[in-house]
């Protein structure tokens, strides 16, 4: 499931970055499976949301510029049918590839 790998690339990028462990943007690419442009892409997204995450020459790693990392919770799990009637709206993510998630009215944002 290429969803599963997006989130799971995700949670390591955010690892890996909260940690200033990434080594250089080569490294990091290789490390989460895309090229180089792809990382940037990610990068780039991230930013649009405000996520701010810059390479130090000096410690050869990404690095959160004003915060100090992200909270990523994803839960699947199958609706029953009366649950389907609560399904109350959806948006498109542009994380890595298009991404449908949709927002119960009692709960916090799932995936």
């Amino acid at each position: 499931m290429e969803f599963i790998k997006q989130i799971e690339r995700l949670q390591l990028l955010n690892k890996l970055v909260k940690e200033k462990r990434t080594g250089s943007p080569e490294e990091l690419a290789k490390r989460l499976s895309v090229s180089r442009a792809k990382l940037y892409l990610i990068l780039e997204e991230l930013r649009d949301r405000n996520v701010y995450i810059k390479f130090n020459k000096r410690i050869n790693s990404f690095e959160y510029e004003a915060c100090r990392g992200i909270n990523l919770e994803f839960s699947f799990r199958i609706l029953r049918q009366d649950e389907e009637k609560l399904i109350n709206g959806g948006k498109i993510l542009n994380f890595f590839l298009r991404v449908h998630y949709f927002r119960r009215s009692e709960t916090k944002l799932a995936l």
